[in-house]
């Protein structure tokens, strides 16, 4: 009896003995990005066999019985992925790809908090403008519009900040100022969105990089063009078509190039030539076109190339209007460009110098029958930052920011104004006929500093400083701006700011013949105080509540004038308040933004009245998946 059961026992032994094992081995990622998956479970069935991959996505998988098997990876935010019968023999590079349930061809991922310079700022990346909603398709500057303090003037291209004028806004690309940051109309910004990393808004209370704009700064920053390999996008719609494509060119340099083409012009010219009854015709057109480059010269030097050109057309054809000095055509073309060669230095790792330099041209032509504006500007800016930290205690910014500006305008219109005087119509104004060449500059200088009185103490001060000459008002002012915070614990900050900005005043306002040159620049005194409080306790989710306070004090404000044209008779006020709570969870995003807003403005002998870009009461409520 025994020893049939030996036998038996035997039997089985030998057959498990001959059963062969083998091994897998590979690498898990990310379809599309290629990027390497860690941490994600790897399971082989039936033998119920898990794994882990490893930070660079690798896998080993041992002791698997050869034979039917199936491989199975069910990660959260990717598709299943199943392989069958993939045990037939070992395997030593073995590839999977994991698609991702929802993914954006162009992403920038935010694995933590943004750090940011000035704590005024307020910041979208391009994670998230590319998905918010009333963005008009991922729009980096119509998403800030959703921002705290920002305005709405229904399908303008002019963005109100906290209730100043749109003329009081400054642009910025890169950190250089430019004309504009809309094309017509208001629906895009001037750069493609998926070549812009992340837009900036500077309100009240900004720091001293910036000047010449007593309302607040729009900046964008270009990407960095992917060192993975060579990808791009294309796409078409009713309005326009588009394209970009980027990667990198051997071992330390990369590029991208994009482009846009708006054609809805086109569309409605052909509209209307099979309607002979329109009696107004409006056809804009737009393209722009950015390209980037950047390498790595060596261990401590690298140098990055952007251009950027934009060009808006628009033409109103009048078919039936009853006044015949309306009759015919108007155009209007708008265009811009700027070449800006970079050069980041680390001096050492405490201590960085940047230069850059930007070249340009904007053009811009209104033609009105044979009334017509037509101007053709070169610029040149200049930007040079030295920044180091001494010690925990003292870190600096001293910096140079320097605009020159050549133009040349032929101007051929009527005289149109004033305030509380008779307007006369357009068509029958007195026309003046006049060429003008003018040199104007800025030539800029700042200091940032973060001083702390002790290592531990949870004050740090601010005193920042700013010298401006402008030539085009041979006027030179110190702009003292001053900065605090106090810092409660690692999730509440409290804030406050005041400053000084002055802006001169635009050409056509200091010209002698349309304007006054005697007028000067307008002045802006801001005060703001304001706490942040980060419930994430460090993580990328949660809850994040910002509350700001804000008063501006206007000053020499332009207004028309009956006598002089122009002058600096008016005056404002501008105060508010505005709350963000912003809460991210898995893949979504949703924020609640209430603004309160009181602005005013006051021209003697016409008394005080609301602005007319006061909006008293705005509410945004938005949530988006990201």
């Amino acid at each position: 009896m025994f020893k049939y059961i030996f036998l038996f026992l035997s039997l089985i032994s030998f057959s498990l003995l001959a059963e062969e094992m083998i091994s897998l081995k590979g690498k898990l990622l990310e379809r599309g990005t290629k990027n390497p998956l860690k941490e994600v479970s790897l399971f082989v069935l039936p033998q119920k066999i898990k794994v882990l991959t490893a930070s660079d996505g690798s896998f080993d998988i041992e002791g698997i019985i050869k034979g039917p098997c199936e491989i199975i990876v069910n990660h959260v935010n990717y598709n299943k992925l199943s392989k069958l019968n993939i045990c037939d023999s070992s395997k030593l590079n073995l590839v999977l790809y994991l698609e991702k349930t929802f993914s954006t061809t162009f992403e920038t991922t935010v694995k933590s908090k943004i750090i940011k310079r000035d704590d005024q700022a307020h910041n979208l990346t391009q994670e998230e403008f590319i998905h918010m909603p009333g963005s008009f398709g991922g729009d980096p500057v119509r998403a800030a519009q959703n921002l705290p303090g920002m305005a709405r003037t229904g399908a303008s291209a002019q963005i109100v900040i906290q209730g100043a004028a749109p003329e009081d806004t400054g642009y910025a690309v890169n950190g250089h100022r430019v004309p504009l940051i809309f094309h017509f109309g208001g629906l895009s910004s001037v750069i493609i969105p998926e070549a812009v990393e992340r837009v900036e808004i500077l309100p009240s209370g900004y720091g001293p990089e910036y000047s010449s704009a007593i309302g607040g700064i729009v900046g964008l920053t270009t990407k960095s063009p992917s060192s993975e390999r060579t990808k791009g996008m294309a796409y078409a719609d009713l309005l326009n078509a588009g394209g970009l494509i980027e990667g990198p060119i051997g071992k330390d340099s990369k590029y991208l190039i994009a482009a846009r083409y708006c054609y809805i012009g086109e569309v409605l010219k052909a509209m209307a030539k099979k309607n002979e009854s329109t009696t107004l015709t409006a056809a804009p057109t737009y393209y722009d076109l950015t390209a980037i480059y950047e390498t790595k010269l060596n261990s401590s030097n690298s140098f990055k190339t952007t251009f950027f050109g934009s060009r808006d057309e628009l033409s109103l054809v009048f078919n039936k209007v009853k006044d015949p000095a309306l009759r015919g055509n108007f155009y209007n073309r708008t265009g811009f460009f700027r070449f800006i060669p970079t050069l980041l230095t680390d001096l050492d790792n405490k201590a960085k110098l940047s230069n850059s330099i930007s070249f340009g041209k904007d053009l811009v032509l209104v033609n009105i029958g044979d009334q017509y504006f037509d101007l053709n500007s070169s610029v040149v800016t200049h930007r040079s930052e030295f920044s180091q930290e001494l010690s925990a205690k003292y870190k600096y910014y001293l910096g140079l920011d320097n605009q020159f500006s050549w133009a040349d305008v032929n101007i051929n219109l009527p005289s149109v104004y004033t305030i509380g005087g008779v307007r006369n119509p357009f068509s029958t104004g007195d026309q003046k006929k006049i060429n003008i060449s003018r040199f104007s500059s800025t030539i800029g200088a700042f200091i940032r500093q973060e001083i702390k009185i002790s290592e531990s103490s949870p004050w740090t001060f601010l005193p920042n400083f700013r010298i401006d000459h402008f030539t085009s008002t041979n006027e030179t002012y110190l702009e003292p701006r001053f900065q605090l915070r106090y810092k409660i614990d690692e999730s509440l900050l409290l804030r406050g700011s005041i400053g000084r900005y002055y802006q001169p005043p635009k050409p056509q306002e200091l010209d002698k013949y349309y304007g006054n040159p005697n007028i000067k620049s307008p002045e802006s005194n801001h005060f703001t105080v304001g706490w942040n409080k980060d419930f994430r306790k460090g993580e990328t989710e949660g809850l994040e509540l910002t509350n700001n306070y804000f008063y501006k004090n206007l000053k020499n404000i332009v207004t028309p004038d009956i006598y002089t044209n122009y002058s600096n008779n008016g005056t404002g006020k501008i105060l508010g308040g505005e709350i963000q709570a912003k809460y991210k969870w898995n893949e979504w995003t949703s924020q609640l933004v209430y603004t309160y807003l009181d602005s005013k403005r006051t021209i003697p002998g016409y008394g005080t009245r609301s602005s007319q870009y006061d909006q008293p009461h705005n509410l945004n409520l938005i949530a988006f998946l990201a």
